[in-house]
C-alpha cells in the first residue's frame, strides 16, 4: 500500500501542501482566458481540476498514471455537473501532441517523477505563450541521506531539491521562474473537509494498510515537518 494508493482509497481531495485554501490562493493570482485548455497533471481525485472548470469554463484534460484517480476525478465532475477529459498516463512521456495546452497546473507531482523529463514534457505540450503552475515540496536546508531515503521510503518521492535546485530544473527545461510563494508546509493551515464520502471507500480506514499509511505519515510530518518547505511556481517559456 503506497501513500497515493492510501488516498485514493480514502478519496482525499487535495492532498498537496496547503490543500483547497493555497490552490484558491494561486488561482486568485493567475489569469486564464475563459474557455482555456488546461492539463490537470498527476489530478489525485479531481478537486482541483473541477475548481478550474468552474471558474473559467475551462477545457480541463486530467492526467494521472491511476486509474482509480482518473475515475475519481471524472465522477466528482459529473456530480458537480462539470465535464473533464481522463487520460492515464505518465509525466515523463505525456500521450499529447505539441502545443496542446494553453496551461498546465501540477500540484505535488514533479517530486515523485524523473523532474527533468517531466519538465519537457510540460515544455513539449504547452502553447509557446502558456503558462505552468507547479506546487511543490521543496527542502528548507541541508538534509541527510537518511532523511532522504525516507521520504522515497514513505512517499515515493523521487528527489526533493530546494529552492535553488527547483530554479535550476526550470531553467533547464526552457522555463522562466516566478516564485508567487513559499515556506515551511508547518507554516501553513491544515486543510479542512479533505474528503469526499461519494469517492471514499467507506471500509478505507478499517484497513490496517492504509492505517499503518497514515499513521507513519504523521508521525514523519511531526518528527520533520519544519525541514520541509512548499513553492508555487509560475513558469513560462523561456525566450531565446
Amino acid at each position: 500500500m503506497t501513500y497515493h494508493d492510501a488516498l485514493a482509497q480514502l478519496g482525499i481531495l487535495h492532498a498537496h501542501p496547503g490543500g483547497e485554501q493555497l490552490t484558491t490562493w494561486w488561482m486568485d493570482r493567475v489569469s486564464l482566458r475563459e474557455h482555456a485548455r488546461v492539463l490537470d497533471v498527476g489530478c489525485g481525485n479531481g478537486a482541483t481540476a473541477c475548481l478550474l472548470a468552474q471558474r473559467w469554463d475551462a477545457n480541463v484534460t486530467v492526467l494521472d498514471v491511476r486509474r482509480k484517480m482518473i475515475d475519481h476525478a471524472l465522477r466528482l465532475a459529473s456530480e458537480r455537473n462539470l465535464r473533464l477529459r481522463g487520460v492515464v498516463g505518465s509525466a515523463e512521456a505525456m500521450p499529447f501532441q505539441r502545443e496542446s495546452f494553453d496551461a498546465i497546473v501540477s500540484e505535488s507531482v514533479l517530486v515523485f517523477t524523473k523532474s527533468h523529463r517531466a519538465l519537457r514534457e510540460y515544455r513539449r505540450v504547452m502553447e509557446e505563450s502558456g503558462v505552468v503552475i507547479a506546487v511543490e515540496m521543496m527542502t528548507l536546508g541541508p538534509v541527510t541521506d537518511a532523511w532522504r531515503r525516507e521520504v522515497r521510503n514513505l512517499y515515493g518521492a523521487q528527489y526533493v531539491p530546494d529552492l535553488s535546485g527547483w530554479k535550476r530544473l526550470f531553467h533547464d527545461a526552457g522555463f522562466e521562474v516566478k516564485v508567487l510563494r513559499s515556506g515551511s508546509v508547518s507554516s501553513l493551515p491544515l486543510p479542512v473537509n479533505q474528503q469526499d464520502s461519494t469517492l471514499a471507500d467507506p471500509k478505507a480506514l478499517l484497513d490496517p494498510q492504509i492505517r499503518a499509511v497514515l499513521q507513519r505519515n504523521a508521525q514523519w510530518m511531526d518528527e520533520h515537518g519544519k525541514e520541509m518547505g512548499y513553492g508555487v511556481f509560475e513558469l513560462r517559456c523561456r525566450r531565446t
